[in-house]
């Protein structure tokens, strides 16, 4: 199989990239290097086109399209030109250039304030992000390119996804935790209360879910959380960070409410039932995945330090 993946320098992207060329697959990465690092693709032996999707790209001949590029920033990351435009841009380049596949990393955060959890995939689409409404703004769009193009698209509703890579903006909890304590390890500020509970799945995890379910769904439009079946306090990170790092009698200081900054939402679990079924599980559950990423995180930053 050709795969193109755009946003294939990043922390997913690359990860995917790899698995790809393990099983034998040929990789085109797409990528403007913006949140993306070059150094996550050393020794891939894939084609790289330095391209912004803005731009209107033109796909080269492909058999699928990982779509994975977007703003990262959760916080700010409603960026309607990143998230929406450029996906748009990728699907009528998938048209032209007759690539049947199409996949898509959706996120959590398009369900919003979800009345009960664990959330199904039908439930009503309510964000109360930015990044949300232009996450769920790229699965309308796909939606109607599969059903008038006669593309297959599969859209992957994320939990919240971790791992050893760090990207150039967009900070994740943990390498912000990382980040803070490095500068201040006596004082840890945390934004919210730390009760935000909320599911984390490991990069590789993702990336098995997503190549698994795309050879198990067969219908013009699939859409599947994929996650895990537990959560995690964000206070329990601080913690696990706190642990792996070696320091004690680091103070907490809380900057309160229930969400980390408006539109955060601040707890959510998807039910992955669907996924489930296909037969796909996580095999670690939230603080193993979150244990595995702090230690993946801190040896690449010491690595890092050690060549500088």
């Amino acid at each position: 199989m050709r795969a193109i993946i755009t946003g294939g320098a990043g922390c997913i992207g690359s990860e995917l990239a790899a698995a790809l060329l393990a099983r034998g697959d040929s990789v085109v990465v797409i990528d403007n290097f913006s949140s993306g690092r070059e150094e996550h693709l050393a020794g891939l032996p894939v084609e790289v086109i330095r391209a912004d999707l803005l731009d209107k790209p033109v796909l080269p001949e492909a058999d699928v399209v990982f779509h994975l590029a977007a703003n990262p920033d959760v916080r700010g990351g409603g960026d309607l030109e990143q998230n929406v435009v450029a996906t748009y841009n990728v699907l009528e380049a998938a048209r032209v250039a007759r690539i049947s596949q199409f996949v898509f990393t959706s996120s959590s955060a398009v369900y919003g304030l979800a009345g009960s959890h664990p959330i199904p995939e039908s439930h009503p689409l309510q964000p109360i992000s930015l990044y949300g409404a232009t996450k769920a703004g790229a699965e309308a769009l796909i939606s109607a390119y599969a059903h008038l193009y006669g593309m297959q698209a599969r859209i992957f509703r994320l939990a919240n996804i971790v791992g050893r890579k760090v990207r150039r903006r967009g900070r994740t909890v943990i390498s912000d935790f990382i980040a803070k304590l490095t500068e201040h390890p006596r004082r840890l500020e945390i934004l919210g209360d730390g009760r935000q509970a909320k599911s984390y799945l490991s990069t590789a995890e993702c990336i098995e879910a997503m190549l698994f379910a795309m050879a198990r769904t067969g219908q013009p439009m699939a859409v599947l959380n994929a996650g895990g079946s537990d959560r995690l306090t964000v206070t329990r990170i601080a913690e696990l960070v706190v642990e792996a790092m070696g320091l004690q009698g680091v103070e907490f200081a809380y900057t309160g409410g229930q969400g980390g900054w408006p539109g955060d939402v601040p707890h959510f679990l998807l039910d992955v039932s669907a996924i489930n079924g296909l037969g796909w599980r996580a095999r670690l559950n939230s603080e193993e995945s979150v244990r595995r990423a702090i230690a993946g995180t801190l040896a690449a930053a010491s690595g890092a330090a050690a060549l500088r």
